[in-house]
């Protein structure tokens, strides 16, 4: 699975790992960490975000990743109309994006939700999270199929309000068919999750489950890994191997000392026509490895490093996409107080070759 081989590359010896990095078109617009998306057939959509300035961004920009030969290319759409904000989440069900919650770089969390049509380029209010759920930021977001119908489903994060703050570990499942007072949609809680409370967590969706992992719960780590199957009565939700070099007498984690991690992007790529999940970024030195999962063995393999622009170091807040085609993507984000505007496909046969932006 992974070669031995080293090869230098402007004085620098690396293990050679599978997986090549390629750039694609750069961001239209200005460069941000911490940016919501979600997914809609070809197209990826990016929205809010921090750019390092005081000012929290409400612009939103499309990428088409089957347009010019395959490098993609950028659009600006209209600007969202709620409030500005980073750290906010985005899911996609049917033919609609969504985007809500976040933060808006002072002292406000969030907790409401607004509905993207790509058809007229309008977005229109939807439910907020209920009266008895925080706002918050950093929480995760995905959609599932459950009884022929597709649902969102937002949760974890981190709140602060006056005098009150914290960590979260609830999930709550949106019906966009349902109605609260005037508006579209209806939340409802999630129960039986059993794992730690977390900000900054990681979520990918294989075979209509959801896989959550990683994120920081009081400043510190969490390595618990859960799996989320809303299609199982009997067991919804089930713990996986730990993500952590924990327990002496297995050798299945002797290496997984990169993989906790917090504000680190997750995807799925199709590898020899399989779906896989990997994970990316983040904050902290390790988190610039990249990790595939699989999912029949329940183990964790590394792949090629993300590149970014030559350097060793991690970026947090990055933006992924997972197309239906199998194809991924990732980019921006933040290193330190350099902010970025790249982005870069995954190709997970291809031999890698560092230090090649194309």
């Amino acid at each position: 699975m992974v070669s031995s081989v080293l090869v230098s590359c402007g004085g620098t010896s690396e293990e050679e790992l599978i997986g090549d990095w390629q750039r694609r078109a750069f961001f239209y617009g200005t460069a941000r960490s911490h940016a919501a998306t979600f997914v809609i057939g070809n197209k990826g959509y990016v929205c809010c975000g921090y750019d390092g300035l005081k000012l929290r961004r409400n612009d939103v920009c499309v990428f088409d990743h089957t347009a010019a030969n395959g490098m993609g290319s950028w659009q600006r759409l209209k600007d969202f109309p709620g409030p500005r904000r980073s750290h906010a989440v985005g899911f996609s069900i049917n033919d609609f994006g969504y985007i809500g919650a976040g933060w808006d770089g002072d002292e406000t969390d969030m907790k409401d939700f607004w509905r993207f049509d790509p058809n007229t380029g309008e977005w229109t209010e939807v439910a907020p999270l209920p009266e008895m759920a925080y706002p918050r930021r950093g929480a995760i977001a995905f959609s599932l199929s459950v009884g022929g119908e597709v649902y969102g489903y937002v949760g974890f994060g981190f709140f602060e309000v006056t005098n009150d703050k914290g960590y979260l570990l609830d999930l709550w499942q949106f019906d966009p068919k349902g109605k609260t007072g005037e508006l579209d949609g209806r939340w409802t809680e999630v129960t039986g999750y059993g794992g730690w409370k977390r900000e900054g967590a990681l979520v990918f969706t294989l075979d209509n489950k959801a896989y959550i992992c990683t994120g920081k719960s009081s400043n510190t780590s969490v390595y618990d890994f859960w799996v989320f199957d809303p299609n199982n009565a009997e067991s919804t939700w089930k713990q996986k191997k730990t993500m952590w070099d924990a327990n002496p007498d297995e050798d299945y984690d002797d290496d997984y000392t990169g993989l906790p991690r917090s504000y680190g992007s997750a995807y799925v790529v199709s590898v020899s026509g399989q779906l896989r999940g990997h994970i990316v970024g983040g904050e902290g030195g390790n988190a610039v490895k990249n990790w595939e999962y699989d999912h029949d063995n329940d183990l964790w393999t590394q792949r090629t490093n993300f590149y970014n622009y030559r350097s060793g170091s991690s970026r947090e807040g990055m933006v992924s996409f997972s197309f239906p085609d199998g194809k991924a993507f990732v980019g921006m984000g933040k290193a330190g107080s350099s902010y970025f505007d790249d982005l870069w496909e995954f190709i997970p046969l291809m031999d890698d070759d560092i230090y090649s932006d194309q």
